[in-house]
């Protein structure tokens, strides 16, 4: 991505830049506090008071994520999805049933590397949940209102609250069917996408969502919703939705939210003194990759 022009608050040749600087810098622009409770997002790994070499941000932070990190000289890893940490009865690493996250803790102290994730705090900012929209010219209409089920079937709250789930609702100025608008997504991608439900179906109020979008198809049917626009959804639930008459169109999880690898990026350099050369992005996903029958496999 292209950084833009700012006024940098320290010399950026200055050496002193240290991990809580980082910190700081994803925490003013995205609050830690907003996270959903229980997500492990901040310093992960690592002491605050290391100086910075470099900084890798990007969707994961695995064993790969710390390979790559070495070869660029970074001592830094930003990742929006955070390590998954519960309570250690033993720390090992012996056994391969032990290699998450016991093998990337164990990899990242041994590279001294530390590790800050920002996931929910993330995905709760503005201009991450309205990005699919925004990118794709349609017309805002709100957040996805939440609903209740005290009465044995959804219905909109009255009153939203900041810990509700994230997803927004737009209008299609141009109403076309979900064939031509699955099409236009994977044009705008750059990857195939997968579709739920009839190809001619009509799509006028489109709900978009990033990450796993299978909990947003009750709002969506009380905002009478045409299709959802997500990272996935889960085989019944996507079931579940096309029954009720939602459409779908799948993007991939980790496509969805790449976007907001970037935005953190862009907070990092504009809030502190890294020099651009000391800044790397992973931009692609690398976790997985497409096979067509008789076909090589697609790879970037």
């Amino acid at each position: 991505m292209a950084f833009a022009e700012v006024d940098l608050t320290k010399d950026a040749q200055d050496d002193s830049l240290k991990v809580v600087d980082i910190l700081l810098a994803v925490d003013s622009s995205f609050p830690f506090a907003h996270a959903f409770d229980g997500d492990q997002v901040g310093l992960l790994i690592g002491d605050a008071n290391t100086t910075v070499k470099g900084v890798l941000v990007t969707l994961d932070a695995g064993l790969g994520a710390i390979a790559r990190a070495q070869e660029l000289g970074a001592n830094v890893i930003v990742s929006h999805h955070p390590v998954r940490f519960n309570s250690f009865g033993h720390f090992n690493v012996t056994h391969v049933a032990n290699t998450y996250p016991e093998r990337i803790l164990a990899a990242a102290l041994s590279a001294d590397i530390a590790v800050i994730a920002a996931h929910t705090n993330v995905d709760v900012a503005e201009t991450a949940r309205r990005y699919w929209g925004d990118k794709l010219d349609f017309e805002h209409l709100g957040p996805l209102p939440a609903v209740i089920t005290e009465l044995g079937f959804p219905r909109a709250r009255e009153e939203q609250t900041a810990s509700d789930p994230y997803g927004e609702l737009w209008h299609v100025n141009n109403p076309r069917s979900l064939n031509q608008l699955a099409a236009e997504v994977a044009g705008f991608t750059g990857s195939p996408v997968r579709v739920f439900g009839d190809g001619e179906t009509m799509i006028e109020t489109i709900v978009t969502a990033t990450g796993s979008g299978g909990g947003r198809i009750p709002e969506a049917q009380v905002a009478n919703a045409d299709l959802i626009i997500s990272g996935e959804f889960g085989y019944h639930a996507a079931l579940a939705a096309v029954e009720s008459g939602l459409t779908l169109i799948e993007l991939g999880h980790d496509l969805s939210e790449l976007p907001l690898v970037d935005f953190i990026a862009e907070a990092i350099h504009v809030r502190t003194s890294i020099a651009d050369d000391k800044l790397h992005i992973e931009d692609r996903p690398k976790l997985w990759r497409s096979v067509s029958a008789g076909a090589k496999p697609i790879d970037d």
